[in-house]
């Protein structure tokens, strides 16, 4: 007896001119937003940063950023069927900035960048437990050296 063949799924239809610059137009404006911003801000030097410097190369690394997303949407493609959206990613990925955002006060950095790096790995049916844990250790010791040992913020690295 012959199995039935598969229900076929529609495809996804081929995204409009809007759907190609949503993505690249929204880097672009808020890069935009950041410029308009920070405009009166002191921007200071390289070696004594003022407090609009951060924020006028954010922006403008945004708006670059943007234009070639846009120019890169833009461009003609053979009519290639929009993909969905991967919830699962979207779902960790958020989860664990929630989580450092809550645990890097209480728990301290290395313990708040542990979790964010681990819950976030969850976001790729492909990974394992072990891999995750080791690569989330790393990740947090990497972490520690660099910004409490080389950079000496002032965080405090675990629990009081």
């Amino acid at each position: 007896m012959s199995h039935p063949d598969p229900i076929p799924t529609m495809p996804r239809s081929v995204p409009g001119l809007f759907q190609r610059v949503l993505g690249g137009g929204l880097v672009l404006t808020l890069g935009a937003v950041m410029l308009v911003i920070a405009r009166d801000y002191p921007m200071g030097r390289l070696y004594d940063m003022g407090p609009g410097f951060v924020p006028v190369w954010t922006g403008v690394a945004l708006c670059l950023m943007g234009l070639a997303i846009l120019i890169a949407d833009l461009r003609p493609q053979p009519d290639l069927a929009m993909p969905g959206l991967h919830w699962r990613g979207l779902i960790f990925v958020s989860a664990s900035i929630l989580a450092f955002a809550g645990l890097i006060q209480p728990a301290g950095l290395v313990p708040a960048m542990f979790a964010a790096v681990a819950i976030s790995k969850f976001g790729d049916s492909t990974n394992r437990v072990l891999p995750i844990l080791i690569y989330a250790a790393l990740a947090a010791l990497g972490g520690w050296a660099l910004f409490l040992v080389a950079l000496e913020l002032p965080i405090r690295a675990f629990w009081r």
